[in-house]
């Protein structure tokens, strides 16, 4: 995906290797986020605040989000 900058990289999560959960690929590039959103603020949940990360499917783009960082 020529939009990240980064390298993709395969993750591996409690031993396992992660894969896409649309297309079962291996390869993600890693984006730090902040879960909070208008709505969210609102309803004030207390993760709404929390610093998280996702994964991003270098083959198909969907975008796998966590609220900790593993692997």
């Amino acid at each position: 995906m020529s939009v990240l900058k980064t390298q993709p990289e395969q993750v591996q999560m409690d031993g396992h290797s992660f894969r896409c959960l649309m297309c079962s690929h291996e390869s993600f590039h890693r984006r730090k986020t902040h879960f909070d959103t208008a709505l969210l603020t609102g309803l004030n949940p207390t993760w709404s605040d929390s610093p998280g990360y996702c994964l991003i499917c270098d083959h198909c783009g969907y975008i796998h989000w966590f609220l900790q960082p593993k692997g």
